[in-house]
Order: C-alpha cells, then sequence, then structure tokens
C-alpha cells in the first residue's frame, strides 16, 4: 500500500492516508493472524472484506509507529472500532481506492472519505438541514464535505441514533477551506459537541478529520 499522505493534526492526532493496491490474499499475508477473525467473518463482500484488512493492516502501522504492540481491534456496542489492550482512540475509513486511519493517544477522533458521487445530490435532503441544503446549492464538491464533516464527527461522538439532518451542523464553509466547525447535539445525553474539522482533497476524494 503506498503511503499518499501523512500528517499530524493539530499536533495530537496522526493521520495516514494509503493507496489500495494490494489483492486479499496479499493482505491476510501481510497481516498474519493480528486481526479479529470474528468481525471479518461478518462481511460477504470480497473487496468489503480487502477494504477491512487493509484498514486494519494500517491501523497495524500507526500503532507500530507509537513503538506500541498491535494486538487486532474489536468493536464496541455502537460498532465504532477500539484497539485491545491499547488506550489509544482510532478511526478508520475506507473505500475502493483508499484507506485512511487516524489516532489520537488521550481523545476520541473520527475520519471519514468519500468519492463525489451523484448520490450525494440524490439524497441531500436527508442529511442536510434547511440552511445547510440552500448553502449547498446541490453543488457536488460542496455535498461531498458536509457528508464527510457529518460522518467524521459522528464517528468521533461513537454512538448511535444521531440523525445526520437534525444533530449534527455544520457551519457555512466555502469549498477551498481546509478547517471547518462542526456540532453535534445528543438532546438524550444533554450533550454538545463542538468540533474542529479537517478538510484533505485527493483527486475527487474527500477526507475529512474530527478533532
Amino acid at each position: 500500500m503506498p503511503l499518499v499522505h501523512s500528517e499530524k493534526i493539530e499536533e495530537t492526532s496522526t493521520l495516514l492516508l494509503w493507496k489500495l493496491t494490494e489483492t486479499e490474499d496479499e493482505l491476510h499475508t501481510i497481516l498474519g493472524s493480528s486481526y479479529n477473525s470474528e468481525d471479518l467473518d461478518t462481511i460477504s463482500h470480497p473487496q468489503k472484506q480487502r477494504e477491512w484488512l487493509a484498514s486494519r493492516l494500517l491501523i497495524k502501522i500507526l500503532v507500530e509507529q507509537f513503538g506500541l504492540l498491535y494486538e487486532g481491534t474489536h468493536k464496541d456496542e455502537h460498532g465504532k472500532a477500539f484497539l485491545v489492550n491499547n488506550a489509544s482512540h482510532i478511526s478508520i475509513t475506507h473505500t475502493f481506492d483508499y484507506v485512511a486511519a487516524v489516532i489520537n493517544p488521550s481523545a476520541p477522533v473520527g475520519i471519514d472519505m468519500e468519492k463525489t458521487d451523484p448520490k450525494l445530490q440524490r439524497t441531500s435532503r436527508k442529511y442536510l438541514s434547511e440552511p445547510e441544503f440552500t448553502h449547498a446549492e446541490n453543488e457536488l464538491a460542496t455535498l461531498c464535505m458536509y457528508w464527510c464533516a457529518k460522518e467524521a464527527i459522528y464517528k468521533l461522538y461513537g454512538k448511535k441514533k444521531i440523525s445526520f439532518r437534525n444533530s449534527i451542523y455544520i457551519q457555512p464553509f466555502t469549498k477551498s477551506q481546509r478547517l471547518i466547525q462542526g456540532i453535534l447535539t445528543d438532546d438524550e445525553e444533554d450533550l454538545q459537541i463542538n468540533s474542529p474539522i479537517h478538510i484533505r482533497w485527493f483527486e475527487d476524494y474527500c477526507l475529512a478529520v474530527s478533532v
């Protein structure tokens, strides 16, 4: 997996982005037994299995960069991945072409990466509030930034039953911005998260990291 991008985010989180080139068999060989086969067994689609294996390999590389032993990942009751016997916080995203991961030793993080796809225009009413929808003007790159930013802060929070449309608000931005602001509200928990969200573009893929 060729390294495409490596970056420190706000001096607390480390981001790695790799181009996914290996076959599923090659990824199995590289990882060996250092992954949770029970999680992998729940995935039936070959491409999704390949992406899952690649994401775990990237997490392994990140963890070992800190001089720590990688013992695999598990998922909590909300489906969020966490490291086995390691208190560092991680977040993972994978697409057909790329796999990205971010690690923070002391605080939750969230990451997402999406390709600009017309489906974001068809479904925008489902994930954008009325002000956001008006601001986006159905422009594909803007919609992609909205979606990635919302997904990233959603993954930072790590709990289900949060409405992208009603509970996550992204402040207005321009397409050239590399830092935008998101607010997640959970009324049931009487909680609000204000998060800076870092935006990076790679070809026609948008990557967002919420810290």
